[in-house]
C-alpha cells in the first residue's frame, strides 16, 4: 500500500498530507463486500484487493482494526485520537443485515439513511458528520454536485492532536532560509531543540530518519530528511513496507540537534488514479462485484465506486501536532556514536506519523514549502 503514496508525491510539486490508515480502512470494507465464491472461484474485484488484508487473512485483518479502534475510543489525557466511519445511504438502498454487522462489529462503522434526490441536504448532513468528528477542522468533503448519482457515499475521518514528550523552546521570529526542490531559497519559522532521540543516517535510503514522541507513549513522528545529492521522490524509489521497516530497526538513541520548520496546510486528492496504477481497478469499474454491500431499487447488485477522495490537514509547531483526515468513497449505479547528530530539515523531507502499539501508519506527507 506504499505504492500509491508514491504515485501522489511524484504528481505533486507541491506539499502533501494525507491518511493511510484512511483509505485502507474503506478498502478493507470494500472487500467485505466483495465476500462471494462459488466453490474455489474467487472474484476479481476481491482479488485485488487482497493487498489491503493482512496477510491476506480477513479475520487477522478484523481483529487488528477492532484492537486499533478500540484504543483509539479510550480517553487520554495525552493526546485525542478519534477515528470514525459512516455509511450515508439512499433512502431506497438497504444495506445487507451481514454486512451491517461484519461493519459495525469489527470496524465500528455506522449506518445513516440519506435522500440523494435532494443532493444539497444530503451535501449538509455529510459535511456537519465530518465537522463534527474533526473538532472542526473540515468542513467540506462533498458538494451537491459531486453527489450526483451517488447511492452510498462511505466516509471515514481521523482526527489527532498530541502534544511533543519533549517540547521545543518558543523562539520568536527564528526564521531561516529553506532551500526548496529548485534551489531556491524560501523563508520559514523554524524550531530547535538538542536531546536524546532516535536517529539514524541511512546508506539504504539516503537520507537521515529522525523520531519525535508524542506524549502517552503510542504515537510518534517520523521525519526522513534526502541527503543533499538526493531528493524525495529518490527516496521513495527505494523505500517499501521491509526498506523502511528495516531502516527504522536500525535507529538508535542518539544526543541529536534537531531543527525542524513549522508548518500548517490542508490538502485533497481524488485517489482513484493512483489506487488504479498500483492494481486496484475494477472497483471502478463496470465489472465490479461487491454483492455484499447493497440491494434495492437502482441497486440490484450493480454498485460500483465512482470515486475515492480525501482531504487532510496538519499542523506542527513547537508544542505538537494537529492532524485530521476525512476520506470519502462513493458509490453509483453501474451506469549518536558519534557525538551529536546533525538533523536540519531545511529542504524538502519526508514525515508520517505511527501508531506504535500496532505499526499503523496513521498520516504521511511530504514538505516542498513549509508554510505557517
Amino acid at each position: 500500500m506504499f505504492f500509491w503514496l508514491q504515485e501522489i508525491f511524484k504528481n505533486h510539486n507541491s506539499n502533501v498530507v494525507l491518511s493511510p490508515f484512511s483509505v485502507k480502512i474503506l478498502l478493507t470494507l470494500i472487500y467485505e463486500a466483495s465476500d462471494t465464491s462459488f466453490g474455489n472461484a474467487v472474484s476479481n474485484t476481491k482479488r485485488e484487493l487482497s493487498s489491503v488484508i493482512q496477510n491476506e487473512n480477513i479475520e487477522l485483518t478484523r481483529s487488528y482494526y477492532k484492537q486499533l479502534l478500540e484504543s483509539a475510543q479510550q480517553d487520554n489525557k495525552d493526546f485525542d485520537l478519534n477515528i470514525a466511519t459512516n455509511f450515508f445511504v439512499d433512502d431506497f438502498i438497504e444495506v445487507i443485515n451481514k454486512y451491517q454487522q461484519i461493519a459495525n462489529t469489527h470496524y465500528h462503522a455506522m449506518l445513516e439513511k440519506v435522500s440523494y434526490s435532494n443532493p444539497t441536504q444530503a451535501a449538509v448532513t455529510i459535511n456537519n458528520w465530518v465537522s463534527q468528528h474533526t473538532n472542526g477542522r473540515l468542513r467540506e468533503i462533498v458538494t451537491p454536485d459531486s453527489l450526483e448519482g451517488a447511492v452510498i457515499t462511505l466516509v471515514n475521518v481521523i482526527y489527532f492532536k498530541g502534544l511533543w514528550t519533549y517540547p521545543f523552546p518558543e523562539v520568536v521570529n527564528n526564521v531561516k532560509p529553506f532551500y526548496g526542490t529548485n534551489g531556491k531559497p524560501t523563508v520559514a519559522q523554524y524550531m530547535e531543540q538538542n536531546g536524546q532521540f532516535y536517529y539514524d543516517h541511512s546508506a539504504d535510503l539516503g537520507a537521515k530518519i529522525l523520531r519525535l514522541p508524542y506524549r502517552g507513549d503510542k504515537l510518534a513522528m517520523y521525519f526522513i530528511l534526502p541527503n543533499p545529492d538526493s531528493s524525495i521522490n529518490q527516496v521513495m524509489d527505494r523505500i517499501n513496507s521491509g526498506s523502511l521497516h528495516q531502516a527504522l530497526w536500525y535507529m538508535e538513541e542518539n544526543e541529536v540537534n534537531v531543527t525542524i520548520p513549522k508548518f500548517k496546510y490542508d490538502f485533497s486528492e481524488q485517489l482513484n488514479e493512483p489506487l488504479q496504477q498500483i492494481g486496484i481497478r475494477e472497483i471502478f469499474s463496470q465489472n465490479a462485484s461487491l454483492p455484499l454491500l447493497a440491494r434495492g431499487r437502482g441497486a440490484r447488485d450493480e454498485v460500483r465506486v465512482s470515486r475515492i477522495f480525501q482531504k487532510a490537514g496538519i499542523t506542527i509547531n513547537e508544542v505538537g501536532s494537529e492532524a485530521y483526515a476525512a476520506t470519502e468513497i462513493q458509490l453509483v449505479n453501474k451506469f549518536g556514536s558519534d557525538g551529536t547528530q546533525i538533523f536540519n530539515a531545511n529542504r524538502p523531507f519526508i514525515f508520517f506519523i505511527e501508531d506504535e502499539t500496532l505499526g499503523s501508519m496513521l498520516f504521511a506527507g511530504k514538505i516542498e514549502n513549509p508554510v505557517f
